[in-house]
């Protein structure tokens, strides 16, 4: 599709001030609330997917439940809970940790939230470790339940295995079968590479027959120690199998929901509320606004943006780490210097992303992580994960949209 095309459809807007310290809350509207708390139980993984971004994911360390209840009493204190938040598990292998650590932390978070809020549990996990216990729980306190699987055993097993290097598709398999078995729903996130672009009917075929409802298909991006892309010098193939995928899903009736489609024409029809900040308009954009997103690691060290940048190598933003739960608020974080530099970074990026893509208004400024790695600078534009994420998706959704139009026009035409 061409640019210009939605250039005319969605106008850029005028690009905000630039940052200036020290740091007002009181400068957003509506107020900042947190809508996503990440913690990492643990930074241990139980197996070495070839294209994972962590860096310490052979650290046995555990967080403590003090930790879970000062990262909660935190949002308490700052005025960061709206009606709803959503509290994943994440960023290590969530399950390592013993079951009744969650059954304690579970009723910590609800007793300092109280009922002003609405919190709902989420875990992504390689399944390896599911039981009947683990079971029990998720049903016990409704846990959203994600499921990371790459699909057929070859293209799983290419890059999932364990330490000694064996396949683990599986074990994986039998953790899903205990959550079937227990009438436990739970969604996939799969990782494509180049070797799966070829192979769309048969990679879709494989999560129907697994009963799978909704899907999300990411790739191997380059973060962390990750270096390289299967996805370079692979676009096109990336397009036509992400155009395969669409049509299967929609031919499904239901059965197979992609979450890139299902994303992409919510925003054909709802584009991205905005936040107004000392006077200018930001897109709605979680990776983009501060505190929308909490990350706080299991030694209680916090950042706030893309979850994937706490505790990356980094001299000039401290590790994008902003303090530590245990003695630091969140907003009182923002009035010291690491903070400023990471969102004056972030804030430039949004307004070059403003001045030069015509998706701006779906997207809001782009996920600062893929920046900082693919192009080395947080206030650049256009990633590799722009393009397969947002972009591509967008497209392709906008174009089907369009030929419906055609056809229900030519249909009324002929009656």
């Amino acid at each position: 599709m061409q640019s210009g095309v939605i250039a005319r459809w969605f106008p850029r807007r005028p690009s905000p001030p630039k940052v200036a310290s020290p740091f007002d809350p009181a400068s957003f509207k509506p107020g900042l609330k947190t809508r996503l708390l990440v913690l990492q139980p643990t930074p241990f993984c139980n197996i070495r997917c070839d294209y994972c971004y962590l860096p310490d994911r052979d650290a046995r360390s555990r967080m403590e439940l003090a930790t879970v209840r000062w990262a909660v009493q935190r949002l308490v204190d700052d005025g960061l809970l709206g009606s709803t938040l959503t509290l994943v598990w994440h960023a290590g292998e969530p399950l390592a940790m013993p079951v009744g650590f969650y059954a304690e932390a579970f009723e910590m978070v609800q007793q300092a939230i109280g009922s002003f809020c609405t919190v709902s549990h989420s875990i992504q996990t390689n399944a390896m470790l599911i039981n009947d216990e683990w079971c029990r729980l998720f049903k016990h306190h409704s846990v959203r339940i994600g499921v990371s699987i790459d699909g057929p055993a070859d293209l799983h097993d290419a890059h999932r295995r364990t330490r000694r290097g064996h396949g683990t598709h599986e074990r994986v398999m039998r953790g899903i079968g205990k959550l079937r078995e227990h009438g436990i729903p739970f969604h996939v996130i799969a990782v494509v590479t180049a070797a799966t672009f070829d192979r769309a009917d048969e990679f879709a075929r494989f999560f129907e027959q697994l009963g799978v409802q909704e899907l999300g298909c990411n790739f191997d991006e380059v973060e962390g120690s990750y270096g390289q892309s299967s996805m370079t010098g692979h676009e096109d193939a990336h397009r036509r199998f992400l155009d395969r995928m669409f049509e299967i899903s929609a031919n499904s009736g239901g059965g197979l929901r992609l979450r890139e489609f299902m994303a992409a024409n919510w925003l054909i029809a709802n584009p991205l509320p905005t936040t107004t900040y000392r006077g200018a308009e930001i897109p709605d954009n979680l990776q983009t606004l501060p505190f929308a997103i909490v990350n706080v690691a299991w030694n209680g060290d916090f950042g706030c943006f893309s979850p994937e940048l706490l505790g990356q190598a980094s001299v000039e933003y401290d590790s994008f780490v902003l303090g530590n739960v245990q003695r630091d608020g969140y907003f009182s974080s923002a009035q010291r210097e690491p903070f400023a530099r990471l969102w004056a970074a972030i804030l430039q990026g949004v307004s070059t992303c403003r001045q030069t893509c015509t998706h701006f208004s779906f997207c809001g400024g782009g996920s600062p992580v893929n920046k900082f790695y693919e192009n080395n600078d947080l206030a650049s534009a256009e990633t590799l994960y722009c393009r397969a994420m947002v972009k591509r998706p967008f497209d392709l959704a906008l174009q089907r949209a369009q030929l419906m139009v055609a056809r229900s026009k030519s249909d009324l035409q002929r009656r």
